[in-house]
């Protein structure tokens, strides 16, 4: 009930008003509000990264794993599409689309038709996002043998009417038939001075690549194989490399040691190192050499 105009308060009462806490509900209260603070934070997180489940439609996503895949020296793209499957679970069929022929290749290669990326995917270990497109790790490997090989000098190569492109193909060949530094830029520099001679290049590793294998050994119709890249019946160098080859590989191409070699054979020691030779009975002694060690 209200009182009126004249009305006086009883003395000792309260002006009517919001009850007021007493230093024990302060003390409550103090405890009480940062509690509160924190739960109202927690769930918002919880709300902000999607619930902790359901569909994932919050603002923050899992990202998902890198897988590392290491490409050695010396393979095929083919082989290189093969690993990618195996490691990420995306599909060779999309590794091998992404470096088939094509303009970026023929830019890179600097030849008048689409060519493929092969030569150009450079050996290393890659993180790759299986959820990203396959693109992505080829870009990688391409920007990869850009910036590893930006500062060798093909001087030498282009005053033996060498392009750069066939120094990546002569590395290819070293790749494949030569396993230590000295002899990569030996080997360099005998397939050179065959090409200058005018002599078939006679490489087996370029049948294997024509076969698509690189088995051990080659039959008769391996060798008569009717493939551009097959240099036991073709001269000159093949169309285009046979394997993506290492950093030393490219830089032995690039420099080789120069000597008077034309012939090389595997001593098949167990050293996997190599015979070399000036003249054909030199190269058959070698080969009757190698013959007799037997594999040992």
């Amino acid at each position: 009930m209200s009182t009126g105009p004249g009305s006086r308060r009883p003395s000792g009462t309260r002006p009517p008003g919001p009850e007021r806490a007493t230093p024990a509900g302060r003390k409550v209260l103090a405890i009480i509000i940062p509690i509160l603070a924190l739960v109202i934070i927690v769930l918002g997180l919880f709300v902000w990264n999607g619930g902790g489940g359901g569909d994932g439609s919050g603002s923050a996503t899992a990202t998902t794993p890198l897988v590392d895949v290491l490409f050695i020296e010396g393979l095929r793209r083919s082989q290189m599409a093969e690993i990618v499957e195996t490691k990420t679970g995306i599909p060779a069929a999309d590794y091998m689309a992404a470096t088939d022929p094509s303009a970026r290749g023929m830019r890179l290669a600097g030849t008048d038709a689409p060519t493929s990326l092969e030569g150009f995917l450079f050996p290393a270990t890659y993180p790759v996002d299986p959820s990203k497109p396959v693109s992505a790790l080829v870009d990688y490997q391409v920007a990869t043998y850009e910036q590893r090989t930006e500062d060798i000098t093909y001087a030498a190569a282009l005053r033996k009417d060498l392009t750069k492109y066939d120094v990546l193909i002569i590395a290819s060949l070293v790749e494949r038939e030569a396993s230590t530094a000295a002899e990569r830029r030996l080997v360099a520099g005998v397939i050179e001075n065959r090409l200058r001679a005018d002599m078939r290049l006679d490489i087996d590793a370029t049948v294997q690549y024509a076969v698509g294998s690189w088995k051990e050994e080659l039959t008769q119709d391996d060798l008569n194989s009717d493939s551009p890249y097959n240099t036991r019946r073709f001269f000159g160098l093949p169309p285009g490399p046979i394997c993506n080859p290492g950093e030393d590989a490219i830089r032995a191409a690039a420099n080789p040691t120069a000597s008077d070699y034309l012939f090389y054979v595997a001593k098949n020691d167990g050293t996997d190192l190599h015979y070399f030779a000036r003249t054909e009975d030199e190269h058959v002694a070698n080969i009757r050499r190698a013959a007799a060690n037997g594999g040992q």
